[in-house]
């Protein structure tokens, strides 16, 4: 579970390029913002003491009864314009920086799940779905946390530090080397030891997704759980992954500590060093008393500033640690893409070719080597052989969820990967062995995928439910078609899903229709309605209908047998039989037990 190796995580750099390119749509107001809150800083933190200390120094420089009020004027309106300024200017900043942000962050997550849906079947088979989520989730918040941290605790303390480094150069430049060197070292043992603070923050962001990936994972099977009395190992298992999240935090805080305490003392070092320089400034009468209030000012503030930085730059190192993982992700390219300027797949007929097809899951081990087969439009073809065969391999090369190596799979003579996949599925209608439910009603469902996203035609669902038996049991539920049908479907039962899922193909209308085990989960007394069912929904379409039960496919136009990735027969039902004992069809319907193959 939550193999490292399936979920790579991103460098620094490349985090900070994903992050950067969720937030490009909204450069001009993120530039419009930072604008302002540096213009806010500048205002509070250098304007306003310059001022203050232009005040200090006349008051100094004023004999035992001065009352010149006039000479004080403009100061003090100068100062109310500043401190208004700074306020002005921060809400401001404030504003557009919350809405770029906030925009930033729904387009971090619409970003992320339709670069999801864009990865490949085997991608996601591969990979636990819980734990991708949970990687997704914690990278958007994480983002927006990186925001916050670098606009308003970096940048605005950067600004301070900078301005109150060139004010003191101007005024007292032997203070401004001592506060300059401060920085120097400052950031120098920063970047030195920010590194495993970031990789302390990676363990935590990989063994936190892995933990809620791991109770995702239970919770969508806890019919298993509970079935298997495993509920106190599944406990065992989240609360080590938790306990390893919790011990990467604490090496990342161990050494932000550790970083932070040295600092500390070496800005106490530097402040009291500021504060002695600008104490002999003032005793030799170089500096006045507004210099020595700028000195004593920033000494402080800067200070202050830079033991306060710590806290923002212990949030930007968590929250790339948290954004690394999917920003691996989202450097991922899809396995299967459509083409440059890709048409789109017209099916006027329906006729499905697959020529010289090879296919291999893995170096060395082909599947499908030269596979030749044709089903003319309106044909409706079975597909039968021992597990393993190559049977729904075949579908899935057909609906695209894999490339095939070689060869042409075509569609009314158009080559299936050269058209949009979105077309391509558009014009197939799929019945899986183990179909699986949105959350929502039936209606919904039998009518997803339809032009019209998000309407239901009750009509239509009516009509086909009816052909599909799934009025059979929805008259008996309360809410009928209203009915939700829960995660995956898992409130109604097997052939309840089967019978939805018939009525959301027929409901579709595609020229090409593909049944991988569609009765495979019926009773039988089910089979017998859907039986039928299939019969109406397979009318004027060409169809590829696998199966293990071969009662299933007795009455098709022609049934193709399948062994070791090879077609070994085909022909009717009679002619197969005909062959007895000595063909694999006549084999296998001998080892029938109740129509199902014998393990």
């Amino acid at each position: 579970m939550g193999d490292r190796t399936l979920f790579p995580n991103a460098s620094n750099k490349e985090t900070l390029a994903y992050c950067l390119h969720q937030m490009k749509p909204d450069r001009r107001a993120f530039a419009g913002s930072c604008t302002a809150i540096v213009l806010g800083t500048l205002a509070n933190a250098v304007a306003a003491p310059l001022i203050f200390a232009s005040l200090l120094g006349r008051i100094a420089g004023m004999g035992p009864h001065g009352d010149d009020w006039g000479s004080f004027t403009p100061l003090i309106v100068a100062y109310a314009f500043v401190l208004v300024a700074a306020t002005v200017f921060g809400r401001i900043g404030g504003w557009l920086n919350w809405g770029a942000t906030l925009r930033s962050f729904g387009r971090a997550i619409t970003n992320g799940y339709d670069h999801l849906i864009g990865l490949s079947h085997a991608w996601h088979t591969d990979r636990p779905s819980g734990e991708v989520i949970a990687t997704l989730e914690t990278s958007t918040w994480a983002f927006v946390e990186l925001i916050d941290a670098a606009v308003w605790g970096v940048l605005r303390i950067s600004v301070t530090t900078l301005g109150a480094i060139v004010v003191l150069g101007v005024v007292a430049w032997p203070v401004a080397l001592v506060m300059a060197a401060l920085v120097a070292v400052f950031v120098g043992v920063l970047h030195h030891r920010m590194a495993r603070v970031v990789a302390a923050e990676k363990e935590f962001s990989d063994s936190h997704s892995r933990a809620t990936g791991v109770i995702a994972d239970t919770i969508a099977n806890l019919t298993t759980v509970r079935s298997q009395a495993a509920e106190d190992r599944e406990m065992v298992h989240v609360d080590r992954l938790v306990g390893d999240s919790l011990q990467a935090d604490y090496r990342a805080r161990r050494v932000f500590t550790a970083t932070r305490i040295q600092m500390e003392s070496a800005m106490a070092f530097f402040n009291w060093a500021a504060v002695a320089v600008g104490i002999l400034l003032a005793l030799h009468h170089v500096a006045a008393a507004g210099v020595v209030y700028l000195i004593l000012f920033y000494a402080t503030f800067v200070g202050t500033s830079l033991e306060e930085s710590f806290e923002f730059i212990r949030l930007m190192s968590r929250a790339i640690g948290r954004c690394a993982k999917f920003a691996g992700i989202a450097a991922t390219q899809p396995d299967i893409v459509d083409v440059a300027g890709a048409p789109e797949l017209e099916v006027p007929h329906g006729r499905v070719d697959f020529r010289q097809l090879r296919f291999a899951y893995r170096a060395g081990a082909p599947l499908f080597e030269g596979l030749d087969l044709r089903i003319e439009p309106g044909e409706h073809v079975g597909l039968v052989g021992p597990s393993g065969s190559g049977k729904t391999t075949l579908t899935k090369l057909l609906l695209r969820f894999a490339d095939r190596d070689g060869g042409l799979i075509a569609i009314d003579g158009q080559d299936i990967s050269l058209v949009t996949q979105h077309s391509l599925r558009r014009h197939i209608a799929y019945v899986p062995q183990d179909p699986q439910m949105l959350h929502r009603t039936i209606a919904e469902n039998i009518c997803y995928g339809l032009e019209r996203p998000g309407a239901v035609d009750m009509d239509l669902v009516r009509t086909v439910g009816r052909a599909a038996y799934v009025d059979e049991f929805v008259e008996r539920l309360p809410e009928g078609y209203d009915t939700v049908v829960g995660e995956r479907g898992l409130k109604l039962s097997g052939g309840q899903r089967q019978r939805v899922a018939i009525a959301q193909a027929m409901a579709k209308g595609a020229k090409v229709l593909v049944l991988d085990e569609a009765t495979s989960a019926l009773d039988s007394e089910s089979e017998s309605l859907v039986q039928e069912a299939l019969w109406h929904l397979m009318e004027g379409t060409t169809a590829l209908v696998v199966a293990h039960r071969l009662a299933t496919i007795a009455k098709l136009d022609r049934i193709v047998v399948m062994d070791h990735g090879q077609v070994v027969e085909q022909g009717t039902h009679a002619e197969l039989l005909s062959l007895g004992g000595a063909g694999v069809y006549g084999r296998l319907w001998a080892h029938q037990s109740g129509g199902f193959l014998a393990a």
